[in-house]
């Protein structure tokens, strides 16, 4: 498996996935979010959410919605879209060939099914600040709010974020 050391390095940077996902879920699909959404159970994370309560220190967007018979989410806003007057890209790509790929509706969370519960789902989450994809599982709270965790391995070395639905529209990035 590794030793001790691997699983620590492993362990760090799933914060800046977990960071990344928030941001993704804050910002994913074309749907503004202030847009009308049909009524759906209180364990339905399809639609948009953002990273934090707090909409001024919000720094990413997600649009989560069906595709390949499961959930997946893509980047919707970005506080910083751009850097250096150009779109930010996927940078940190393990695969040369994708790293020119726009951050703005990147596909960074494949795979989400429902788990144990009916509010857990398991999928797989993509960080594009160091280019790595983790497990997940995402928990709808009862105050509505998603737990969003990311981890290596086994949950137990991972970190959890809280994502909301904006209470203010988002203008999608492009």
């Amino acid at each position: 498996m590794g030793d001790g050391a691997s699983v620590a390095r492993r362990a760090r940077r799933v914060p800046c996935l977990l960071t990344l996902a928030a941001l993704a879920l804050a910002g994913l699909a074309g749907v503004p979010a202030h847009a009308a959404a049909p009524e759906r159970a209180a364990t339905d994370i399809r639609g948009l959410w953002v990273d934090n309560r707090d909409g001024d220190k919000h720094k990413v967007a997600v649009w989560i919605e069906e595709c390949e018979g499961g959930l997946c989410g893509r980047i919707y806003w970005l506080r910083k879209p751009t850097a250096g007057g150009s779109p930010k890209r996927d940078e940190k790509n393990p695969d040369a060939a994708l790293r020119d790929r726009p951050l703005c509706g990147l596909r960074i969370m494949t795979g989400f099914r429902p788990g144990e519960a009916p509010s857990w789902y398991r999928g797989y989450i993509y960080n594009p600040n160091d280019g790595r994809t983790f497990n997940s599982t995402i928990h709808v709270d009862e105050d509505g709010s998603l737990k969003v965790r990311g981890f290596v391995g086994v949950s137990l070395f991972g970190k959890t974020v809280e994502w909301v639905r904006p209470s203010e529209k988002l203008a999608r990035c492009s």
